[in-house]
């Protein structure tokens, strides 16, 4: 009973002493080949196993149709360059914020949650015979369209929406990804729609904003004339005649302090009609330089490269089970001279 203990324990431990042997003394490599080529039938499963695991993850992975765009956004009306009043409004936060926003800014926009909110509640032909549908219900279909559901329909598109922007040139590029090839340019083109609409109320706000600060420099500048002007008609009420020195200097005083405040009361009712005309301006904020196009093939899952990484993954498996094999068969002669040695060693 007690050899037969004996003769057990070895092949309990056949394994681990195998992977000893190949971790402390290594096989040779160059018999590896030849020893996949003996056991092809099971090196030829090793890798087919991995890629029909591949080729069925396509096959059950959703299709996508990738379509994309490169737009510019106009800065909108420059300052005038003796606008002194709305270059301190701007320094304020108060006016002009509009025209210095970089392109990176409009990329951002493209990737805000208004804008995927935007895209999500659109209708687009995505029912089986073209109805239209909305993107939350048709990623959501057969469950309710609760708020969980929407936060994993906004990070599923958040996924498939990018946007670039070069600072030098002022290009900005949109890629977009959906279920099939004419959705995925309506979905491009929602997005483009959006962005305009949000660009054109932001210069609306900050030109409301203008218009409400200069309206009251323009009333207080109103004010501040009045009230010259009538210091310079009651020195003349009061002086008929000016011919001393004295008079002449105070003159040149007032009417210098009137005209000041009349060409800065001048200027601010110019830049004030100004911010009127861009408060209800709703003309094109963007330029589409290249539209949307409906894509001919689709953009993921890419097949090609995922059968080639399930045969790497397969090869690769192949070799460990070979490098496996080769030291579970060269352990019992490493262990024969083992035991020869100790056995000289006794004699």
């Amino acid at each position: 009973m007690a050899n037969d203990v004996k003769r057990e324990q070895p092949t309990t431990d056949s394994s681990f002493d195998a992977i000893r042997l190949l971790l402390h003394q290594g096989v040779n490599l160059s018999d590896v080949p030849a020893f996949l080529w003996r056991t092809r039938r099971i090196t030829l499963l090793s890798i087919l196993v991995p890629v029909i695991v591949a080729g069925v993850a396509t096959v059950a992975l959703p299709r996508w149709y990738e379509s994309g765009a490169t737009l510019t956004v106009d800065t909108g009306t420059p300052l005038a360059p003796g606008s002194s009043v709305l270059n301190l409004a701007s320094q304020l936060g108060l006016a002009g914020g509009a025209g210095s926003l970089s392109p990176q800014f409009y990329a951002d926009l493209l990737t805000s949650r208004l804008l995927l909110e935007r895209i999500l509640s659109a209708k687009f032909p995505l029912g089986p015979s073209g109805e239209l549908e909305s993107l939350d219900s048709y990623w959501n279909t057969g469950t309710p369209v609760d708020l969980r559901a929407h936060v994993r329909s906004l990070r599923k598109l958040r996924q498939h929406l990018s946007s670039t922007a070069n600072i030098r040139t002022g290009v900005i590029s949109l890629t977009m990804q959906g279920p099939n090839g004419p959705v995925a340019k309506l979905m491009a083109d929602t997005a483009l729609a959006a962005l305009n609409d949000m660009v054109v109320s932001i210069r609306r706000r900050h030109a409301s904003a203008e218009r409400q600060f200069l309206e009251e420099r323009w009333r207080s500048l109103h004010d501040s004339l009045s009230a010259r002007e009538s210091l310079l008609r009651a020195f003349y009420e009061r002086n008929r005649q000016i011919t001393s020195p004295q008079l002449q200097f105070e003159e040149l005083q007032l009417r210098r302090e009137v005209d000041r405040v009349q060409s800065v009361y001048a200027q601010i009712g110019m830049e004030l009609e100004q911010a009127r005309i861009q408060e209800v301006r709703d003309v094109p904020a963007i330029s589409v330089i290249d539209p949307p196009m409906i894509p001919v093939r689709k953009a993921a899952p890419r097949v090609g490269l995922i059968l080639v990484t399930g045969a790497f993954v397969g090869l690769s498996l192949a070799i460990m089970i070979a490098l496996l094999r080769m030291a579970t068969l060269h352990r019992p002669v490493q262990a024969g001279a083992v035991a020869d040695s100790a056995h000289l060693e006794r004699v």
